[in-house]
């Protein structure tokens, strides 16, 4: 096993180290806003848990094999977004249409915000499958 050098590291390793500490923030953010508002979903958590451990194994280990983690990563968050979506409807019907037709908790502005730091943790994944992970492969 070789030392951790992310000078070593291409693009895609680098992208999708981000993406993994990305995923974390995003996590935190996730557990504080279903704790608060009562909106928590264990499904989304392991699959944000689960899309950061993926993105970090990708981004840190050696070896040809892993190479799919990334999709599987990006799958992951994929399932995340929408299981949130489907879970903050409430939020999005009441807020939108300025009613409390299902008596929502918590404003739309958090809800927009972690799915939009998931669609972005999404968007970097799929990009950095393109990309090579060492800086000496061809990928």
């Amino acid at each position: 096993m070789s030392k951790l050098n992310l000078k070593d590291r291409g693009p895609g390793a680098l992208l999708s180290l981000g993406c993994a500490a990305l995923g974390v923030v995003c996590l935190a953010a996730y557990c504080v806003y279903g704790a608060v508002f009562d909106y928590f979903d264990t499904g989304v958590c392991i699959a944000l848990l689960l899309a950061a451990a993926c993105a970090g194994v990708y981004a840190l280990a050696d070896g040809k094999p892993l190479g799919a983690l990334s999709l599987v990563s990006a799958s992951c968050l994929s399932f995340a977004l929408g299981l949130f979506f489907l879970n903050s409807f409430p939020v999005w019907a009441d807020n939108l249409n300025g009613i409390t037709m299902y008596a929502s908790r918590g404003g739309l502005a958090p809800v927009v915000a972690i799915a939009a730091v998931m669609l972005a943790c999404i968007l970097a994944e799929i990009v950095s499958c393109f990309l090579s992970r060492g800086k000496g492969d061809a990928k």
